[in-house]
Formats: structure tokens, C-alpha cells, sequence
């Protein structure tokens, strides 16, 4: 509304009367850095805008770095600097993943068949090559499960072990001196 520039079909406020207002509405010492930052554009466009608009941004340049007073209210805006680990999953939700889906299905199937030919549509005197088969399929189909379920919770846990490589300390320029921090410390 101060612009010059800009056009304004409206009755003026004064600038003096505008100022009044807003002081009034902040009676607090406290002041919101992050209030004039457009949040939601943060992780799209910091690659492209130019160096001095991108200091501006998060409050800092490039020889004197970050304060410490802007640390503290970054860290308070967007919190600690740290993965989200995954959920674990269920182990027995995982069985039943693995029994019952993709090409198990039609392994159950077939031993479902294999069963009611052995007595329910057999002969009297059914060959027992028909129980033998159902059974057979059944533990196949178990014992692949199981071993598949296995693999998945050792590659849960070796890509844990690989998070527990990432470096801890990364070097930082805060009021104006280089400093080591812990990566949990790091802010936009």
C-alpha cells in the first residue's frame, strides 16, 4: 500500500495512523523473523533464486553466517534437523502379505484343488499322490513365505545400519566464525 508504484483506487491511510495501528497490535518484544517468508515455496525454489535473495530468505549471508538469535528461532520454526525413522512393520502383517499375495494365490488355489480331488470328488479308495500334493503345496508355500519375510526384516535392518553411517558433526559458519555442530542442530 506504500508502493508508490502501485495503484490505489481507495481513501489513503496515513502512514503515521498506520503505524499506530499495528503498534498497538504487537505489545510484546517478541518479533516473528519467519513471518514475512513464504513458507511454502522454502524447498522449491532455493535452487534457483539468486545468492542475495536466498540470504535474505533465511536471515544470514555469506561471510558472517547465521546468528545465534536466528538459530534459536529457526530451530523453534522448523525443529530438529532429523530423519523421520520409518514405521516398523507388522511381522505377522508381513507373513500375510507374503502368503497371500501375487503368485501364492494361485499356489493356494492348487492346493485347495489338490485336497478336495483327494477325498471330497475322489473315489472311495482315493490315491494318496492327491493328499501328498496339497500337502507338498502347502508347505511350499509356507516355508517361501517365511524365508521371504526374513529377507525383508534383514534388509530392514541392514538399511538401518547404513542411517547409523551418516556423518554426526558438520561444519557451520555462525556469527562469523566456523564452528562443528551436530547434524541435529542444522537449520534452513
Amino acid at each position: 500500500m506504500d508502493n508508490p508504484a502501485v495503484q490505489h483506487d481507495g481513501p489513503r491511510v496515513s502512514t503515521d495512523a498506520h503505524h499506530k495501528r499495528h503498534s498497538k497490535a504487537r505489545q510484546d518484544s517478541s518479533v516473528d523473523l519467519w513471518a514475512t517468508v513464504d513458507k511454502s515455496r522454502l524447498d522449491q525454489d532455493a535452487h534457483i533464486i539468486p545468492l542475495d535473495d536466498l540470504y535474505k530468505r533465511f536471515h544470514t549471508d555469506q561471510r558472517h553466517g547465521l546468528s545465534s538469535g536466528h538459530v534459536a528461532d529457526a530451530r523453534a520454526q522448523y525443529g530438529s534437523n532429523k530423519l523421520t525413522p520409518p514405521k516398523q512393520p507388522s511381522y505377522i502383517w508381513l507373513l500375510f502379505k507374503e502368503l497371500f499375495m501375487g503368485f501364492n494365490i494361485i499356489l493356494w488355489f492348487a492346493g485347495v484343488l489338490a485336497f478336495l480331488a483327494w477325498k471330497p470328488f475322489g473315489e472311495p479308495n482315493p490315491p494318496i499322490s492327491n493328499l501328498a500334493l496339497g500337502v507338498v503345496l502347502l508347505l511350499v508355500i509356507t516355508c517361501n513365505s517365511v524365508l521371504n519375510v526374513y529377507q525383508q526384516l534383514k534388509s530392514i535392518k541392514i538399511v538401518a545400519a547404513f542411517s547409523k553411517l551418516l556423518p554426526t558433526l558438520a561444519t557451520v559458519r555462525r556469527d562469523g566464525n566456523e564452528q562443528q555442530v551436530v547434524t541435529d542442530e542444522i537449520v534452513p
